[in-house]
């Protein structure tokens, strides 16, 4: 038999979890764990986003955001409201499912080489992971540079994160297009990235169903 609590508030140490539609990596809803992970069923009371889209999906990526508990592939087998019971399939690889969700973004930034070179160049974000950035700048890098980038949408405040350089490639605009991956993330902040991505997403999706 299932039980569902009453307490409307998630518990003080209660586990943050993202839910997305395993075959399109979309962020349906977001909520907390109720009671534990390594259970039969797990319990989730969503928070943001969409119950029903996840009620709907037939298979559903479960990633918490304490970086100990292993993503896993579920499906939903009870609701009531707002709370979900879904049953675990598999285990996930973390780090693949955390770091390959990636998000366009558009804010305005500041780039900074770690070389010497004095000042910062203006930049434009393009997409966002838990892994990298993409972004547009006047600037002139090379394939392995190490730089640094503001990315300002992170709760609490903007982050100052080193990258390589992966690839670059010259615009029509005469501006320089530049993928890149994160280095040195330290856990904090990379939990930090991974909400903000989640925050993207699920802005969009609320955005296109006004």
């Amino acid at each position: 038999m299932l039980f569902f609590k009453k307490k409307e508030k998630a518990a003080k140490n209660a586990t943050l979890c993202v839910l997305l539609d395993s075959n399109t990596s979309r962020v349906l809803a977001r909520g907390y764990l109720e009671g534990p992970a390594d259970g039969l069923n797990m319990q989730i009371n969503v928070t943001e986003g969409d119950a029903m889209a996840v009620v709907s999906t037939d298979h559903v990526q479960i990633v918490p955001a304490d970086e100990e508990m292993s993503p896993k592939l579920g499906h939903v087998i009870h609701y009531q409201g707002t709370r979900l019971v879904l049953e675990p399939l598999r285990e996930l690889v973390g780090n693949t499912v955390r770091a390959n969700l990636r998000m366009p973004v558009d804010f305005d930034t500041f780039i900074y080489p770690t070389d010497g070179t004095p000042g910062r160049w203006r930049a434009r974000g393009n997409d966002l992971s838990c892994g990298g950035i993409s972004f547009y700048t006047q600037g002139v890098f090379q394939v392995g540079d190490i730089i640094e980038i503001v990315v300002p949408i992170t709760r609490g405040g903007p982050l100052l994160l080193g990258c390589e350089l992966l690839r670059t490639n010259v615009m029509d605009d005469g501006s320089r297009f530049y993928a890149a991956k994160f280095t040195e993330v330290l856990n904090e902040q990379e939990s930090m990235l991974r909400e903000a991505v989640f925050n993207v997403q699920l802005k969009s999706i609320q955005r296109s169903r006004r």
